[in-house]
């Protein structure tokens, strides 16, 4: 391995890492991996593993030799040869550099690999931490800023969707458009071109259902005049960071059932933020409790076991499509706190309705990251 690890300058707010060593009693911080988690500490975007070292004098992390550049990266940066070393073993080796015995306790998130952890537990008593789990709920000014951005991609690639469905022609119960049937895979494609003219990421995360929930994005069936269309979007803007929006479509329904679990849907999401409304404080629970209140409150089953409640109604959103924490439990949520709030019924033989948007929970209030109309008529 190669480089100094001298104390680095600090160049984002380690604060809350510094409160978890020094409540726990510990000296160092260590994570060895190259997704999500990493990459909050890091910046670093490689599908390589890497591992990190924490101390509150010095960050190091430590890439293999391949890597030339980190853009963006915290701290001092090492270099391995990691057809020779393992990641976690240069984690080690940085250790033995910065702390003055094998006395000392480190703390690592419960992700690290099991191989990782053990170069580093062979010599330190090491122990897991939720604190990055944590500091990640709280999301900062430029995070949200990052988050508004792929919003706004968001709504582009679901401009996309209504303006195709809108173009589009009747032939039965069948839409055609530029002469060729529309199939979910087509619709997909359109909102992806929009997505990317925007300049956002698609990566795959765009999932449409027909009379369904969305579906994986290898799916591709015709999309019919009567059913409910359901589009999913969590683009990522290019820093990393996904968006959500979620609308259901009709293009010529008759009214039924799409159009009363519609207005359920748009009361309890009305609910939701009134509940959200009182900020920092609230819990996940009371947000699910209310949701669910309030879906009843319109005749459908709000049981677990009926099924007609959709059992994902929200959940926090970043790096990943989906985070911490789930609509659900007893989460206290904080301020800054990044929220998909997602409620909807389904039906498996009327169909599917669901309305997804990202709010930021304040310290006295709530506020939607990017506003978009709710209508189930693709030309509203």
């Amino acid at each position: 391995m190669t480089g100094d690890p001298s104390p680095a300058v600090l160049p984002r707010d380690f604060d809350w890492l510094d409160a978890e060593l020094s409540e726990r009693d510990a000296a160092a911080f260590v994570h060895v991996g190259s997704e999500s988690v990493f990459k909050y500490l890091t910046r670093y975007d490689e599908p390589v593993t890497a591992a990190f070292v924490y101390t509150p004098d010095a960050t190091v992390l430590c890439v293999p030799s391949t890597v030339e550049s980190v853009p963006g990266a915290t701290g001092r940066i090492r270099r391995f040869d990691a057809r020779r070393q393992h990641p976690g073993e240069a984690a080690a080796e940085v250790l033995d550099e910065l702390l003055d015995s094998h006395d000392e306790t480190v703390l690592t998130p419960p992700t690290i690999p099991h191989d990782a952890a053990l170069y580093v537990s062979a010599d330190y008593a090491l122990s897991s931490t939720d604190a990055v789990e944590r500091a990640r709920r709280g999301k900062t000014a430029g995070e949200r800023t990052e988050i508004t951005v792929a919003q706004g991609v968001a709504t582009a690639g679901m401009d996309r969707a209504k303006e195709v469905l809108t173009a589009a022609d009747r032939s039965g119960d069948r839409l055609l458009w530029d002469g060729d049937v529309v199939t979910t895979g087509r619709l997909r494609e359109a909102i992806g071109e929009a997505v990317a003219t925007a300049g956002g990421l698609p990566c795959g995360t765009t999932r449409i259902g027909i009379e369904g929930p969305p579906e994986p994005p290898q799916s591709d069936v015709p999309v019919t005049l009567s059913s409910t269309i359901t589009v999913s979007l969590s683009p990522r803007e290019p820093g990393g960071y996904h968006g959500h929006l979620t609308r259901t479509l009709v293009v010529d329904g008759d009214g039924g059932w799409e159009r009363r679990a519609h207005v359920a849907v748009t009361n309890a999401r009305s609910a939701a933020l009134a509940t959200l409304d009182a900020g920092a404080g609230v819990t996940t629970g009371e947000l699910h409790r209310e949701l669910v209140a309030e879906i009843g409150a319109y005749g459908f089953d709000p049981s677990p076991q009926s099924g007609d409640v959709i059992a994902n109604l929200g959940h926090g959103v970043g790096l990943d499509q989906r985070e911490p924490p789930a609509v659900d439990g007893t989460t206290e949520l904080s301020a800054g706190t990044v929220l998909v709030v997602r409620p909807g019924l389904a039906d498996a033989q009327q169909g599917y309705v669901a309305l997804g948007d990202v709010v930021v929970v304040e310290e006295d209030g709530v506020r939607p990251l990017v506003e978009y109309p709710l209508s189930m008529e693709p030309g509203a």
